[in-house]
């Protein structure tokens, strides 16, 4: 596809003094790729939704057969809501009308009203549905995400005009929800350190038999044979490594928010993490790995929208070498990008791997690359 430039000037913009060293022009490219990313992000989310709400009527079918006494609203907005059973025409009326919202919000998708009607439906379904004495919180992040939308409308590309606004505000809608898996984390780390601090003779997860007693719980509550024990006894290191790898991807996952080359890896991560927990401790989140695939693709990896309307470099350079390093951009009317030290890599990268080399705004990765560059190179272009 044909890429749009700039319109040609002579006048030469200075953007050393500008914050990240983006320009004008690499605004515009951050903003239409995370605007694109959005677009087909909500659009397949919708899709889904559909989805989620024929499994909610699946699932009423099989609650009707309980007899109704069992039925045990868990919290005082469940008693005030929905405080008996429904009857089956009544959540069959309320999943009908999410279903029209959902798909009307495809097509309206600035009309705030029928997106707070949408989370409103599928809150009362979830709390119907798990009404029995145990209130899951596996449709978390569903139902986060729909609450979020409120306040996030991205048209269609061809109708959508990028800005900073829409740019935070998709942000702020990443950071809504990762900053849950972010609270996980330092609840794992709070937790794991009180016992070390306590020396408290519980397991936790640095102790080799962790892993083990964990799965056995698991497998038990669920009546299941636990044909991998092997993998537990034999391969103690494994888990206990892949336990501080998970505690730091969940703690680091909230910085994805305002990093957009970074939000398919931890959408990868995440999702590998939950299908783990999956196969080794029968820990089932099926809905929030397809939400996370729905959510954190990179459509615009794919999809022409972006290339369509992308204003494309007239020239870019790399000069240097480690923190000396230098690396510009220059578009067609004389704005350019201008990154130096590890950012400069960072940018090059990008610019020829794509979100493959997003992994690299992992946090942490560029203060210690730039500290082995300063150590052991001076900062010098060598």
């Amino acid at each position: 596809m044909k890429q749009t430039p700039l319109p040609v000037s002579d006048r030469v913009v200075d953007t050393s003094t500008q914050r990240g060293g983006w320009s004008a022009a690499g605004r515009h490219n951050r903003y239409l790729r995370a605007a694109v990313d959005f677009f087909y992000a909500e659009t397949a989310f919708r899709a889904f939704t559909f989805l989620w709400l024929y499994w909610a009527m699946a699932k009423f079918e099989l609650l009707l057969e309980r007899p109704r006494v069992l039925y045990t609203p868990m919290n005082a907005i469940a008693e005030s809501i929905a405080p008996v059973l429904p009857a089956k025409p009544a959540f069959w009326a309320v999943l009908c009308v999410a279903a029209v919202a959902n798909l009307a919000k495809i097509f309206c998708r600035q009309t705030v009203w029928l997106q707070g009607l949408l989370v409103g439906c599928l809150l009362w379904a979830n709390l119907v549905l798990w009404g029995y004495g145990f209130l899951s919180h596996i449709n978390h992040v569903f139902l986060l995400a729909h609450l979020f939308l409120v306040w996030v409308a991205v048209e269609k590309p061809s109708n959508n005009s990028p800005s900073r606004e829409q740019f935070q505000t998709i942000n702020w809608f990443y950071l809504g929800l990762l900053f849950t898996y972010t609270l996980a984390g330092l609840w794992k780390v709070g937790a794991l350190g009180r016992k070390l601090l306590m020396s408290s003779g519980d397991v936790h997860w640095l102790k080799p038999e962790a892993a083990l007693y964990n799965a056995l719980v698991s497998f038990r509550d669920y009546d299941q044979p636990f044909p991998y024990a092997q993998l537990f006894l034999g391969y103690p290191w494994v888990w206990q490594i892949g336990f501080v790898v998970v505690v730091y991807l969940q703690v680091a996952s909230v910085f994805a928010a305002w990093r957009p080359a970074l939000r398919p890896w931890v959408g990868f991560f995440l999702v590998c993490f939950h299908l783990l927990n999956q196969f080794a401790f029968l820990i089932f989140f099926k809905v929030t790995c397809l939400v996370l695939l729905c959510l954190f693709f990179p459509y615009s990896w794919l999809l022409p929208a972006y290339r369509r309307r992308k204003l494309s470099p007239a020239h870019a350079a790399f000069q240097g070498k480690f923190l000396a390093a230098t690396y510009k951009r220059l578009y067609a009317n004389g704005e350019e990008d201008s990154f130096s030290g590890f950012e400069a890599y960072r940018q090059l990268w990008v610019d020829t791997y794509g979100y493959a080399a997003g992994i690299f705004y992992l946090p942490g990765i560029n203060t210690a690359v730039s500290f082995f560059m300063r150590v052991f190179r001076g900062g010098s272009a060598g």
